[in-house]
C-alpha cells in the first residue's frame, strides 16, 4: 500500500512537470496559472512511513553554537519535531488563495523547481511564508522539498526551516529573528538514514 501511494505522487509531479521536461531550459522560469499544489504534507507523511518500513536506525546529529553531537534515535523520536510542518496541511487546493506559483528549470541541479510565495497577507493563523518542491526532470520524482515557517515562541520571533532530501535524511533549523533585523542560527538537527549519502554539518 505504501508504495502505490509513492507511486502516485511520482505520477502526480511526472505529469505536472511535462511541460518542463519537454523545455528544459536553464533560464526558463515562469509564473503557472495552475490552481493546484503538489500535496507537500501527505509526501512527507509517506516519507515517514517508508523510513519507518526501512530496517535501519537513524543517526541524529545536533549542531548548536558550531558544536555538533552525534546519536542513534528511535524512529519516533523523529516525529515530534516534524509536527510545526504539518501544520498548515499543504494540499491540492487549501492554499492556492494565499500563495503562489513560480516554476523554474535549473539545469546546473538538474531539478526542476516549484516555489511558493504569498500573494497577499496570510491570516496569523498560517504561520507559513515559503516552500518549494525540486523534482528530477527525467524521472518526476521528487528529490526534495524545503519549508520555512515564523512563529512566536517564549516571546522570541524564531523562523523554522525543514529541508528534506528524498529517502535520505532531513534538517531543523531553528532561528531567532532579532530586533535589529540581524538572524541568528540557534539550532540545527539533522537526521540521516541514508548512511551511504551522508551530509553531515561542517
Amino acid at each position: 500500500m505504501k508504495r502505490y501511494c509513492i507511486i502516485g505522487i511520482s505520477f502526480f509531479i511526472l505529469f505536472s512537470c511535462t511541460d518542463a521536461v519537454k523545455q528544459p531550459d536553464s533560464s526558463d522560469k515562469s509564473e503557472s496559472k495552475t490552481d493546484s499544489f503538489f500535496p507537500v504534507t501527505s509526501f512527507i507523511k509517506g516519507q515517514i512511513l517508508v523510513l519507518d518500513s526501512l530496517p535501519v536506525t537513524p543517526l541524529q546529529v545536533t549542531t548548536v553554537k558550531g558544536k555538533s553531537d552525534s546519536a542513534w534515535i528511535k524512529k519516533n523520536d523523529l516525529r515530534p519535531l516534524l509536527l510545526p510542518f504539518q501544520t498548515p496541511v499543504i494540499s491540492e487546493t487549501n492554499l492556492t488563495a494565499y500563495f503562489k506559483e513560480t516554476r523554474f528549470n535549473d539545469q546546473t541541479l538538474n531539478a526542476v523547481t516549484f516555489t511558493y510565495d504569498p500573494i497577499k497577507p496570510i491570516p496569523d493563523s498560517i504561520t507559513l511564508r515559503h516552500w518549494d518542491v525540486y523534482v528530477n526532470p527525467e524521472t518526476g520524482n521528487v528529490t526534495k522539498v524545503y519549508l520555512v515557517k515564523k512563529i512566536k515562541e517564549n516571546n522570541q520571533d524564531l523562523t523554522l526551516q525543514l529541508s528534506w532530501q528524498t529517502n535520505k535524511q532531513a534538517k531543523i533549523s531553528t532561528i531567532l529573528n532579532k530586533p535589529d533585523g540581524t538572524l541568528e542560527l540557534l539550532k540545527e538537527v539533522v537526521f540521516i538514514w541514508d548512511y551511504a549519502n551522508m551530509n553531515l554539518p561542517k
